[in-house]
C-alpha cells in the first residue's frame, strides 16, 4: 500500500500518465501504459529478466532473491545497492526493492488485462530518502526529477515493446525453421521410404522373376521327364509286340514240324 498522501496531482502525456505524491522525505511517481501484448507475454518477459538478474530466481516463489547491483535512483546517483524482489503475483504483481544505507528505492510493476490482447502496466517508483528539509528536499525532488520519470517511463516501455516484439518475431522465426526441419525431416523419411518401397518391389520382382524361370526350368523338366517316360512307354510297347511276333513264328514253325 502506499503511504498517505500530503499533497498529489497528475499529469497526462498522452498513452502515458504520470502520478506523484509526497509525505516528508517520501516521494513516489506512478506512470501507466496501454501495451498491446497479452498479459501472460508482457509477464514472462518479466520473468525472463528476472531469471537473468538473479541467479536464485524461482519462478514458483521467488519472494527473498537478492543480488546486489548498480542501480539508479531520481534523488540519488547511479550506486551499488542490494536489489531484493519483496513482491510475486504471476500476471499481476512484480516487486523489487533497492537499498543501500538509509536509502530505499521501490519500483512496483502492476498488470491489469484490459483484454486478451491488450495490458495496462503500471510502475510505482517509491523513493526515501532521509534530508535536513525533507518536506523541501521531496519538493525540489519533484519539480527536478518528474521530467527525468517521464522520459525514462517512456524509453522504459520502447525498450519493452522493442523486447516484447523481437520475443515475438523469434517465436515466429523459430516456428518457421521447425516447420521447415520438420518438412526436411518428412520429406527425408518419406524420400527413405520411397527408396525402400522400390527396393522392395525391385526385390519382389527380381524373386517374381527367379520364380518364374524356375517354374519354366520345372516346366521343361516335367515335359522331358514325360516325354522320355512317353519313349521308354513306347519302347516296351514296341518290344512286347516284338516278343509277340517270334512266339508266333516259333508256334508255326513247331506246327509245321509237326505236319511233316
Amino acid at each position: 500500500m502506499h503511504k498517505p498522501l500530503a499533497y498529489a496531482f497528475f499529469i497526462s502525456y498522452n498513452k502515458y500518465i504520470l502520478y506523484l505524491w509526497k509525505d516528508g522525505n517520501y516521494m513516489a511517481f506512478s506512470n501507466s501504459v496501454e501495451l498491446s501484448y497479452p498479459v501472460e507475454e508482457v509477464f514472462k518477459l518479466f520473468i525472463r529478466t528476472a531469471k537473468r538478474d538473479f541467479p536464485r530466481f524461482n519462478e514458483e516463489n521467488p519472494v527473498g532473491c537478492k543480488v546486489n547491483k548498480k542501480v539508479g535512483a531520481y534523488s540519488a546517483g547511479a550506486t551499488t545497492m542490494e536489489v531484493e524482489i519483496t513482491g510475486f503475483v504471476k500476471n499481476e504483481l512484480y516487486q523489487i526493492v533497492s537499498t543501500n544505507g538509509s536509502i530505499k528505492y521501490t519500483s512496483t510493476y502492476e498488470f491489469e488485462v484490459i483484454d486478451e490482447n491488450t495490458t495496462r502496466l503500471t510502475l510505482v517508483e517509491e523513493d526515501e530518502k532521509p534530508g535536513i528539509f525533507p518536506w523541501f528536499n521531496t519538493l525540489v525532488q519533484s519539480v527536478l526529477f518528474k521530467g527525468r520519470v517521464r522520459k525514462r517511463f517512456i524509453y522504459f516501455v520502447e525498450r519493452l515493446e522493442e523486447e516484447l516484439e523481437r520475443h515475438r518475431n523469434n517465436i515466429a522465426k523459430n516456428s518457421k525453421s521447425r516447420a521447415d526441419e520438420e518438412a526436411k525431416i518428412k520429406a527425408k523419411a518419406e524420400a527413405k521410404k520411397a527408396k525402400e518401397a522400390a527396393k522392395k518391389a525391385k526385390e519382389e520382382a527380381q524373386a517374381a522373376k527367379m520364380a518364374a524361370a524356375k517354374a519354366i526350368a520345372e516346366a521343361k523338366a516335367a515335359a522331358e521327364q514325360a516325354e522320355k517316360a512317353a519313349k521308354e512307354a513306347e519302347a516296351k510297347f514296341q518290344n512286347i509286340e516284338y516278343v509277340s511276333e517270334e512266339v508266333v513264328v516259333d508256334e508255326t514253325v513247331t506246327n509245321e514240324g509237326e505236319n511233316n
